[in-house]
């Protein structure tokens, strides 16, 4: 993925696209480590992307503590269901 072609999706295509990433993750959190952790990175990745896209200049503290939540996972400073983070979408 480029964030040129990011650009061109929707909000919500792009909100559908880091959901699917954390239910990735969700399927991965209790059964491989490694797995897990790539799902959060590119969950990371992609709201990178979404935090460089001027559609979301609106909402980039919203993105900012969801990229935070996912980083918590990442570093394990939370061990709960990430499947709390879909619920924030």
């Amino acid at each position: 993925m480029t964030q040129k072609r990011w650009n061109i999706f929707s909000k919500s295509q792009q909100l559908l696209m880091i959901g699917s990433e954390i239910m990735r993750a969700k399927t991965w959190q209790t059964e491989n480590d490694k797995l897990f952790k790539e799902a959060l990175e590119r969950g990371i990745e992609l709201l990178d992307f979404a935090l460089e896209d001027p559609k979301w200049n609106e909402q980039r503290y919203s993105l900012l503590v969801l990229r935070q939540e996912f980083g918590k996972f990442y570093i394990d400073a939370r061990t709960d269901n990430i499947e709390t983070l879909y619920q924030i979408l």
